[in-house]
This record gives C-alpha cells, structure tokens and sequence, in this order.
C-alpha cells in the first residue's frame, strides 16, 4: 500500500516553545493511524499541522516537510482550502480557533468562500444548536470561541489571547 500521507523531520513551534520535534511518520492509503500518548505531548498539533490549522495562530512556525501525495503542503503557493478539503480532521474535545464563537461556527463555509451574511448567520446558528451550545451562546456570539474550552480542560499555548 503507498504512502498518502508523511511528515519528515517535522520540528513545530507555538513562539519560542517547541512542541514537536524531529517527527518523521508515514502513514498509508486507507488505513488508520492511532495516535496514543499522554496530554500535552503533542497529539493535536500534530493533527493541526497535517491540515494547516496552525495557520491562523499567530507566532506558529513550521520545520521539515508535510506531504501529501507526495506534495509539500507548506509549499510556496499552495491552496490551504484544497489541502482542508482533502485532510479532514475529528477531535475528540473541542479544539475552537482563537476567534470569535460566530467565526468558529462559520470557518468551513468562509474558507470556501461563502460571503452571505445571512446564510453564514444561519450556518451559525444551525451549527451552534446541533453541538447544543445555542441558548447557552446566542447572546454571546462575539465573545473568543476560546472561552467554551476553558470548561473542558484545554490548555492553550501563548500567544493565545
């Protein structure tokens, strides 16, 4: 079976804090690759990086390689929305963007483009009611997405407002 997926010698950094180091993995077509490791090792960013989350957090940096299909996904020029569409990613607890609650809520839609203030607030809200988190932040939707980890245990890295 080929390889679809691969980091080589992957170093990554939240500031000057480095959180991964030298990570060099391969994983295969159609199968699935358990990550098992105590809370704080490193788990989610690596799952951040494989489909370029880390891009939106300030003071985040990046060593080594990500291929995909053979493909560097750090590359120059690069579609980061084509990457997202091909790299889907599942968490087990929340893991928000440090944005708004609205913007976390409507992420998928604006990174493909939609602009319509209308559908996005009714994305939002269908979203936020489906997670059960409507009438708990529907008044609240331009506080940080942020603040409904913090109930959760998330620990997050400077610079993290």
């Amino acid at each position: 079976m080929e390889t679809k997926m691969q980091t080589r010698h992957l170093d990554f950094y939240y500031g000057e804090c480095q959180v991964l180091k030298k990570v060099s993995l391969n994983m295969k077509e159609r199968q699935i690759t358990a990550m098992i490791g105590p809370s704080g090792c490193g788990k989610s960013t690596l799952l951040r990086v494989l489909n370029r989350m880390n891009d939106i957090i300030p003071g985040t940096r990046l060593q080594g390689e990500v291929l995909l299909d053979g493909n560097n996904i750090y590359a120059p020029g690069v579609d980061v929305v084509e990457v997202r569409k091909r790299v889907g990613m599942v968490f087990q607890q929340p893991n928000p963007f440090p944005k708004s609650i609205y913007e976390n809520a409507v992420f998928g839609p604006r990174m493909l483009g939609q602009k319509d203030k209308a559908y996005l607030s009714e994305v939002a809200e269908r979203s936020l009611k489906a997670a059960a988190l409507w009438d708990e932040v529907k008044y609240d939707l331009d506080k940080s997405g942020l603040a409904l980890s913090s109930s959760r245990g998330c620990v997050l890295p400077a610079p993290w407002p």
